[in-house]
């Protein structure tokens, strides 16, 4: 079953009480709440906590629960699990500064089996009064949750093998960038998923692989995931005939040549890093799904031949939320389990070495599908 938090822009007040007489608070900030979608079975939630210290101390969380409304625990984090998901870089810590603001990324599995409505956040911190720590429990605060089918996409890309590269730990990945845009900051990429094709071996490359054109994507025809509106398109990034030659391009150039797909419900499909000259469509233009929109290539900020490719609420690249999908139907062949092995050997087979069928799921990170 799928579900939306309900409240997208709110903010929870938790009391905190010392064992001074001035009550102490933490505001705890939802910035956007996507929808949950399945990865290997297993109901996922992609959320950020915006935690703001308004006080003069510095704070230093020990733990977080998060708990279903029968205050069952869904996830307890702390230690070094906890110091991870804060998002700094640098030095791991779990300290919030007098007067600033971190964030916490947040990966939630539900309990495949029960229905959870709402989820409870439960902060265990410790703050300085003079020379003594004081250890404070947090009340919980409750994120309450509504039932939303996520959308169901049709393949962006036929056939495979495809390795579907992410990781939401990534201090760099797609999961944790964030884009100030207008005075606001988004995470466009917060579901992206970067298509490098494979071949038996686990090589993503023949001969060279400084050779753009020896990589077994390059070329490769991208689809119209779902019946929909082209809104935008970029077209006018050149591309170098090898990896070594590729210019270094700015967070702004990120994209390189591009395609907007509007699928109404303020759902926009970004395809990015195509290749030049191959875009067949125009913005304004109806396309019906699994058309052929443009091809794989080599353009923007990129380190190979790939496919970019990320659901958004809003028709703007960097400007948007990335929101939560799931493809109608795909293989598991297996996963990357050490990703520094990626491109240098088989992945991992998974499923008793047998290739799994997925239905109305997102691949699990760094994992190898093939599409039909």
């Amino acid at each position: 079953m799928k579900f939306y938090l309900q409240a997208i822009s709110c903010l929870l007040l938790i009391e905190l009480k010392g064992a001074d007489s001035v009550p102490r608070a933490l505001e705890l900030h939802v910035p956007f709440a996507p929808a949950v979608v399945r990865i290997a079975g297993q109901p996922t939630l992609y959320y950020e906590l915006l935690l703001t210290n308004p006080t003069a101390d510095t704070l230093n969380v020990q733990k977080l629960r998060v708990v279903s409304e029968a205050h069952a625990a869904v996830a307890v984090l702390e230690g070094a699990a906890l110091a991870a998901r804060f998002g700094r870089t640098g030095q791991p810590s779990t300290s919030v500064l007098p007067g600033a603001a971190q964030v916490l990324y947040l990966e939630v599995e539900l309990p495949a089996e029960a229905s959870v409505k709402q989820l409870g956040h439960h902060l265990t911190y410790t703050y300085r009064q003079g020379v003594q720590k004081r250890v404070v429990h947090s009340r919980d605060a409750w994120l309450p949750l509504k039932q939303h089918r996520a959308p169901v996409l049709g393949p962006p890309l036929r056939g495979g093998p495809w390795a579907a590269v992410y990781e939401p730990s990534w201090e760099r990945g797609h999961r944790r960038v964030r884009y100030t845009i207008d005075g606001q900051t988004r995470i466009p990429g917060r579901y992206a998923i970067d298509f490098i094709r494979l071949d038996r071996q686990g090589r993503y490359a023949r001969a060279d692989e400084n050779v753009v054109g020896n990589w077994y994507g390059y070329g490769a025809d991208v689809l119209a995931v779902r019946d929909g509106v082209v809104v935008a398109t970029q077209n006018d990034f050149s591309e170098s005939p090898t990896l070594a030659a590729h210019p270094a391009y700015s967070a702004a150039q990120a994209t390189g040549n591009y395609i907007a797909l509007d699928l109404g419900r303020q759902q926009t499909a970004f395809y990015e890093h195509l290749r030049p000259g191959s875009l067949r469509v125009r913005p304004g233009q109806h396309v019906k799904q699994g058309q052929v929109l443009a091809q794989v290539g080599f353009t923007g900020q990129t380190t190979g031949p790939h496919l970019h490719f990320h659901l958004a609420d809003a028709p703007s690249a960097l400007g948007a939320e990335g929101a939560a999908y799931s493809f109608a139907r795909f293989t598991h062949l297996g996963t990357y389990l050490d990703f520094n092995q990626f491109g240098k050997r088989p992945w991992t087979a998974g499923g008793g070495s047998q290739p799994v069928l997925f239905v109305e799921e997102r691949p699990a990170a760094n994992s190898v599908i093939q599409f039909e």
